[in-house]
Formats: structure tokens, C-alpha cells, sequence
């Protein structure tokens, strides 16, 4: 068993390359497997998501730095003046509080894990740069260049889980016009009986502004138009098919959803998990597998590969998911 395991290893990384990367602090192994996931051993945990940061911004550049100009509202500095009030709305929602503070409540280390992914983000970009290697298409295409990162970028609320703001805006204009009875009469609140009754400060007339404007903005995904190309690589015919990304499905048929098995009834004694985030299917994909190894850190898993760690992964003594 052990000759196969090593053979099956010997084929996965065949290929060898050694490379100095400025902002390591000691030497660092990138096992990357015929699937294209990396396997980091590190010696420490900044090395350790220093390098997550650099090979998640090497596989997926042009994913990262549209995250960049979403959080950082500079989308309209490539795409026009159509994109003004996203931008808008993103500067409005920015965080502008204690960033070593709020980076410290996902982590005790915190502050130090995502500045050091950022810093791997941008030892990448700064690499790419001062080489003047090659960018890839998407960059081509559009005209426009890769910037470096800030740690505030990785908890931009751009793509946060914000849950059904919408929701609790629409329940308010129907509470204004029909009251609160009726409105419990007509609509199906779980698992409790809450109190949705309106502060008398706010008015129907508030209600009926569109006060979410800029919050919808921010919160769209990019459509990518054909007029954003430049003309060199535009088709000479001009049969460029534009997707319509919108979704159309009832919000209300689907969800996330997930399960645990008894170790009592699997196979080997072990409980089991299953994670089931609906999300769509994307090119590229919203997911990004690593497995990350480091003294204390050994974990493999998935998460947005613009975040540092496993969303969705396993170590050696549990396993743990995500929906919403």
C-alpha cells in the first residue's frame, strides 16, 4: 500500500521548479496536483497565507481584480459612467471602523492571516509587473492592468451573505398601507411570532422612496458588454452573444441545505457531512480548493479564492460547511 500511495505521489508531482519570492520568511513546498490544487507546507503562518494569497492570485487573476474594483468602487473607471452608482454604493457601505479590530474577529490572528495573504496578492502582481510577463486575455481584451491589494479588500460587504434586506423593506411598505394584522394574516413568519410593527418615525412616504438604490447597485453582479472590448479584439462581424445573467428563478423554490450522518450508521464508525451551498455556476468558478499545512494549520477544503483559509473544508479532527 505504501509503494502505490508513493507512486500515485511521484506521478501527481512529477514536475520540480525552485523560485525566490520576495516576502517569504523561510522556505516554503507548493505540491500542486493533477487536479490544479495546491498543497502548502509552510513553516510558519504567515508564509503559509502569504503563499495561499500568491497562487490563488496567479490561478485567478482577472477574478481578483475585478473583486479589487468592486470593493474598492472603481469599476466605473473601466466600464463608464454606467457603473457610477455602484461605485457609489460600494464607497457609501464601505468599512470605516478599526480594520486590525474588525480583522481580529475572524481570527485572533486575524489582522496578520489576511495582511499576509495581501501581501502574497500583491508580491504576484508586483511579479507580473516587474518581469513584464504576459497578462492574461481578460486584461488584454479590456485594456487595463492589474493593481495591488489593501487587507479591507478581502472584507468588502460586496459579496457578503447579507441575508433579505429587500424582504424586510417590502413587509414594512405592506405593514404602512394595510397594517400589521393583516400583513401577519397574508404572509408565513417561522419559527416565531415577531413584531413587525413600525417605528412611528417612519412614514409610508419614507417606504415608498427607493432607499435601496444604491445598495442594489453596489450589490449586482458585472455584466460584461461587448462595447467594454477593445476594438482590436473585437469580432469583425460583430456576433457577440450577450448571456442575460439575470436570475429568474423563484428565490422561494431554492436554498441551501445540508446533512450529518451518525457515526453509528456509516461504514466506518465516522460521522459524516454533507454541504450543499446553492450558488451558482460560474466561469470562473466562485470556488477554490487548497490544502494548507503550517504548525497548527492542516486543513483542505474550499472557499472564494479571494479569501484566505477553508469555507468549507475538513481537518484532522471535524469538518464544517456553509449555507445560507
Amino acid at each position: 500500500m505504501k509503494k502505490i500511495l508513493l507512486l500515485i505521489l511521484f506521478i501527481s508531482f512529477s514536475c520540480s521548479n525552485n523560485q525566490k519570492i520576495n516576502g517569504l520568511q523561510e522556505e516554503v513546498e507548493v505540491l500542486r496536483d493533477k487536479y490544479g490544487i495546491n498543497h502548502i507546507y509552510a513553516n510558519n503562518e504567515n508564509d503559509l497565507f502569504f503563499m495561499q494569497g500568491y497562487l490563488a492570485a496567479k490561478d485567478r487573476l482577472f477574478q481578483f481584480e475585478i473583486w479589487r474594483r468592486q470593493a474598492t468602487g472603481t469599476v466605473a473607471e473601466i466600464f463608464g459612467e454606467e457603473e457610477f452608482e455602484r461605485d457609489l454604493g460600494t464607497r457609501l457601505f464601505k468599512f470605516r471602523g478599526d480594520l486590525e479590530e474588525e480583522l481580529n474577529h475572524y481570527h485572533d490572528n486575524g489582522y496578520e492571516i489576511i495582511t499576509s495573504y495581501t501581501d502574497g496578492v500583491n508580491a504576484y502582481i508586483r511579479e507580473i509587473k516587474e518581469n513584464n510577463l504576459e497578462l492574461p486575455l481578460e486584461f488584454k481584451i479590456l485594456g487595463i492592468e492589474p493593481m495591488e491589494w489593501t487587507p479591507d479588500v478581502v472584507i468588502s460587504r460586496h459579496q457578503g451573505l447579507l441575508g433579505n434586506i429587500e424582504d424586510e423593506l417590502n413587509i414594512g411598505r405592506a405593514v404602512s398601507i394595510i397594517g400589521e394584522d393583516k400583513v401577519k394574516d397574508l404572509m408565513w413568519f417561522h419559527p416565531k411570532e415577531p413584531s413587525i410593527k413600525l417605528d412611528p418615525r417612519i412614514t409610508r412616504e419614507d417606504l415608498e422612496n427607493d432607499i435601496l438604490k444604491l445598495y442594489n447597485a453596489y450589490r449586482e453582479p458585472i455584466d460584461f458588454k461587448s462595447n467594454y472590448i477593445l476594438n482590436e479584439y473585437r469580432s469583425a462581424n460583430n456576433q457577440i452573444t450577450e448571456l442575460d445573467s439575470k436570475n429568474t428563478i423563484d428565490k422561494y423554490s431554492i436554498g441551501s441545505n445540508n446533512w450529518a450522518i451518525s457515526g453509528e450508521k456509516s461504514f466506518n464508525g465516522y460521522p459524516l457531512l454533507a454541504n450543499d451551498p446553492h450558488r451558482t455556476i460560474v466561469v470562473p468558478s466562485l470556488r477554490y480548493m487548497a490544502h494548507l499545512v503550517a504548525p497548527g494549520w492542516n486543513v483542505i477544503g474550499g472557499g472564494e479564492p479571494e479569501i484566505p483559509g477553508i469555507s468549507i473544508g475538513h481537518n484532522g479532527y471535524g469538518a464544517w460547511g456553509l449555507t445560507v
